[in-house]
């Protein structure tokens, strides 16, 4: 085996900031001994870390306070085990006599979660508690600038561009390789020589690195793959590098886009300056008539509050239409606030975002919930009693008219699936009007299933099967066709309605083609009759 190369001092020293122990950092390096790193750190005069001590007053004090080892680790930093050891050492092992207020707060979130105690009248929107939460403050307020770790640091294929900068800050380890998810759903297969190199450096780091969160060709779209397997769970901050990120706003995360040259400062030192930004509420009510779907109603949405936005406003969705929508539903929401010049959006923590992550993890955390007072820069109401399934026409997400406004417009392509509306419901929505029928032969149909998970369920349940028969072609999980030479570019003229979130000039090849947004259902409606028709009579 070649002899290891000696970490230089300045190594060793970000290695304990990050790892603490030595048994940590020979962990972290693989194949050498805490003896051995321990006789690196003696040769280069670097003491052994240090932890922090508590004294048995503060034990105690904490103790009969909360009565439960994770509450009492919260309030120190430190893990539930951690502070387990230290009421052990002073002797504390019975519950306390007395049950106090702290004792009696419910529990919200996921399984042997306890949540520490909130006000409720503090003005504050969701969005500024998670913010609040994240820098230690009570409150923070629109405009102002703080400095903040994320729970997440998220990068598709495009990451290439984020290592090439990590590279040239001359670090040799990231901050935390256990917060860091890359994703190469973007150009794969790879589609180019230089995607093709770009993706092997990805692989070849990810294992430097000791990444275990990479997903390679086939696993799915990125934003997908991060909610389905709950590495973003309510009430946290994620970062990602794509315009997308918003999407995890549907657990009640808050998630903003940020530049590739932002997240390798984050890569490698975990830190990165954010400015508060203004929340307007939009509120939906009502329920959806025949033939509307999620992707109608924040396509009505898009069109009355324009696309135009600050790109620092948070939206917060609330109201009976929300509170009534599914995990899915509400991705399809909160994944279109970019388009509609967002920061972000979120939908707030309830029993349905509960039950979702009952079944995909264990791990505890805090919900975010808006103060009772709290004061948004900007409020709407909808009603969608009424509501007509919608379409954007080319080339902006706000161009929104009724579907029935365009029946008839001819068509060359249809696009299913991909971010927006990749999940297992619009397929299955899609699938039962396509089922036993033809495809115009005029048109060419493509499907994208969101992720491997949604890909099997479809193969499962025959939805796939309908597709196949009906004359699509079934694609990888992944992303649309767009800038990454992908299957399906239009050439110029020609025109797709597609279930996707981008209709920009040259989203999907040509600057001369044209793309409409619709659901999933007007998308299948249209396949059928090879022209955009209203989903209504294909139901």
């Amino acid at each position: 085996m070649p002899r290891r190369k000696i970490p230089t001092k300045a190594e060793l020293i970000q290695l304990q900031k990050l790892y603490k122990t030595d048994e940590k950092i020979a962990e972290r390096l693989g194949n050498v001994t805490p003896q051995l790193v321990a006789y690196w750190r003696r040769k280069k005069n670097i003491p052994k870390h240090s932890f922090p001590k508590f004294s048995r007053e503060e034990i105690k004090e904490l103790w009969e306070r909360f009565g439960d080892d994770y509450r009492c680790g919260l309030e120190l930093g430190i893990s539930k085990a951690a502070f387990y050891n230290w009421r052990r050492r002073y002797g504390y092992m019975d519950r306390p006599a007395f049950l106090k207020l702290e004792q009696l707060e419910l529990n919200l979130g996921g399984p042997g979660e306890a949540i520490r105690r909130r006000s409720h009248y503090g003005h504050q929107t969701l969005s500024q508690k998670v913010l609040a939460e994240k820098v230690g403050l009570d409150r923070v307020d629109p405009g102002q600038i703080i400095e903040v770790e994320p729970d997440l640091a998220m990068s598709p294929g495009s990451a290439g561009l984020v290592l090439d900068h990590f590279e040239d800050i001359g670090l040799n380890y990231v901050w935390n390789p256990n917060r860091i998810v890359l994703s190469l759903d973007h150009g794969s297969p790879d589609s180019s020589d230089n995607t093709a190199e770009s993706h092997k450096s990805l692989r070849e780091f990810a294992r430097r690195q000791n990444i275990k969160y990479i997903y390679d060709f086939g696993e799915g779209l990125c934003h997908q793959l991060i909610v389905e397997k709950a590495h973003i769970l309510p009430g946290q901050l994620a970062f990602g590098t794509d315009r997308r990120t918003s999407s995890y706003g549907c657990l009640g995360a808050f998630a903003v886009e940020v530049t590739p040259l932002e997240m390798a400062s984050v890569w490698a030192t975990g830190k990165l300056p954010l400015t508060v930004p203004a929340t307007a509420k939009v509120i939906i009510n009502g329920h959806m008539p025949p033939g509307v779907f999620a992707k109608d109603v924040i396509l009505f949405v898009a069109g009355k509050l324009g696309s135009s936005g600050d790109g620092n406003r948070v939206i917060e969705f609330y109201g009976t239409t929300v509170t009534q929508m599914s995990i899915s539903d509400r991705f399809t929401l909160t994944s279109l606030a970019s388009g509609m010049g967002m920061r972000t959006a979120v939908v707030p923590f309830d029993s349905i975002t509960r039950r979702y992550l009952l079944r995909r993890t264990n791990m505890p955390y805090r919900p975010a919930l808006a103060d009772k007072d709290a004061i948004y820069s900007v409020s709407y109401e909808f009603n969608i009693d009424q509501l007509e399934p919608q379409i954007a026409c080319p080339h902006a997400v706000d161009n929104v008219v009724p579907v029935a406004e365009v029946e008839g417009t001819p068509l060359n392509q249809v696009v299913i699936g991909s971010d927006t509306s990749g999940r297992f419901d619009d397929l299955r929505v899609a699938a039962d009007i396509l089922k036993g029928k033809k495809i115009n032969p005029e048109i060419r149909v493509i499907v994208y299933p969101g992720s491997r998970d949604i890909y099997l369920e479809a193969l499962k349940k025959g939805l796939l099967r309908a597709f196949v028969e009906a004359g699509a072609v079934v694609m990888s999980p992944g992303c649309q066709p767009g800038d990454n030479n992908l299957p399906g570019r239009l050439a110029a003229g020609e025109r797709c309605l597609a279930t996707t979130g981008s209709n920009h000039r040259a989203s999907m090849g040509s600057k001369e083609a044209e793309v409409f947004l619709a659901s999933p259902a007007t998308a299948a409606s249209s396949a059928l009759r090879g022209a955009i028709a209203v989903p209504t009579g294909y139901l």
